[in-house]
């Protein structure tokens, strides 16, 4: 049982009463308890005009993507997981976090309403996406671009009416003790966010899941888009982004990799089919979009830096497409959690280097920095471990590498990531 708050008075009040809930909340077979809380609170999801992204990977570009772009017009609110520095990195209107004594008054508010339900085992994403709803209805949200937590059909922002686009980024074999172990079952997940309207689906998405959205579309009566690819040319792609033409138009983004190339087609056909978005305006917002801890370029250091918490073997496998598409010298700092398939992603990312150095001091679950640099032995590559983050880039540099990874976990790469900017935001 959860300890009882008092009124919610201050910001470190409402950060105490979101940690009070655990992460992942009682079991979910249907949305009848967040429902219950919404509709103490009047339900504002009704009243937003929102984007739905969900998707194994690459959902938390697109819905940057989307969001930025949306944002050259209108004001539009953008919900994503996970945040790196600071919770309110989840909720932002327009680039900017939601302000801290905001954040407090409606956790006070949500406070009181989750104190009326029956059922009171929330999870601390159920608690945020209250609060989300609550903040964009409230000031008057144009667009809300809204990404999903795990899966779709049973994720708690499948509260949301049909929206004007449910997005389908990717599906792979990720949360499978939640979502099912094969891509059949993942795609029938997903797809739960398809009510009708448009869906957009993104290209590449393995033949057995697309039939899974294909008939999910059917049922509801939504149009399917899909990238054409055959209209893509790309002029240059990076460590520092992308250029390219689709369908005769051009674009360029910062984040780099072909995946994101990917990503932003997938962007850019919801925002032309569901916006009246000019060109002009579409690609003024891509090209400005950027994520912490993506595949994240830091130039200013010598040797550069690249940081990304891709933790599954979908994310791996972008991330080495970026790195053995650059000639230079390549150490790593590897961390990753017990949760995730540390040993296949492992297996795809450890030829990039030519050492390792293995960290666990980052995270309760994290995978023994031991364990991780036997694997590394094992690839053939010189390994070290450490506790710690410091002694972890210290030993990474001792041989002079031209570029640094740092990544394979999220946390890991927030923990670098506050050492590497000072804990700066780019965003205030």
């Amino acid at each position: 049982m959860r300890n009882e708050l008092r009124e919610l008075r201050s910001y470190s009040d409402s950060l105490e009463y979101l940690s009070s809930f655990s992460k992942q909340g009682a079991s979910v077979t249907d949305l009848t308890r967040f429902s219950a809380l919404s509709e103490k609170l009047g339900s504002p999801e009704k009243g937003l005009k929102c984007i739905h992204v969900a998707g194994t990977n690459g959902k938390g570009s697109v819905t940057e993507y989307i969001a930025a772009a949306l944002a050259e017009r209108y004001k539009a609110g953008r919900f994503s997981s996970p945040y790196i520095v600071d919770v309110r990195e989840r909720i932002e209107i327009n680039g900017e976090f939601i302000p801290q004594e905001t954040f407090t008054r409606l956790a006070e508010r949500v406070r009181q309403a989750e104190e009326q339900c029956e059922n009171r085992a929330f999870s601390q994403f159920e608690i945020l996406t209250a609060i989300c709803f609550l903040y964009f209805t409230e000031q008057c949200t144009d667009y809300a671009v809204i990404e999903a937590g795990i899966g779709g059909t049973l994720d708690c922002t499948n509260v949301i009416p049909c929206p004007e686009a449910a997005v389908i980024t990717s599906i792979g074999l990720d949360h499978t003790s939640i979502l099912g172990d094969t891509e059949e079952k993942i795609a029938q997940s997903k797809s739960g966010i398809i009510k009708g309207g448009l869906c957009v689906a993104a290209a590449g998405i393995p033949n057995a899941a697309m039939e899974v959205i294909g008939r999910r579309c059917a049922e509801t009566g939504a149009r399917p888009i899909v990238p054409d690819m055959r209209e893509l040319t790309v002029h240059s792609s990076d460590l520092r982004g992308s250029s390219f033409s689709y369908k005769g138009k051009g674009y360029t983004i910062k984040m780099c990799g072909a995946h994101q190339i990917s990503n932003a087609l997938t962007a850019i056909e919801v925002l032309n089919a569901a916006t009246d978005l000019t060109h002009k305006e579409i690609a003024a917002g891509v090209s400005k979009a950027a994520l912490p801890a993506r595949l994240e370029l830091f130039t200013e250091r010598s040797p550069e830096v690249i940081l990304d918490g891709g933790h599954n073997p979908q994310a791996m496998l972008a991330a080495k497409e970026v790195l053995c598409a650059d000639p230079r010298k390549k150490n790593a700092v590897i961390g990753m959690i017990g949760t995730k398939d540390y040993k296949t992603a492992l297996e795809i990312i450890l030829p990039c280097f030519k050492a390792a150095v293995f960290c666990d001091g980052f995270a309760d679950n994290a995978v023994s920095a031991r364990t991780l640099a036997e694997l590394g032995e094992i690839s053939g590559i010189t390994s070290y471990f450490t506790h710690d983050i410091r002694t972890a880039l210290t030993i990474a540099l001792a041989d002079d590498p031209e570029l640094l990874f740092i990544g394979g976990s999220l946390y890991m790469a927030a923990e670098f990531r506050k050492f590497l900017t000072g804990g700066a935001h780019e965003r205030n």
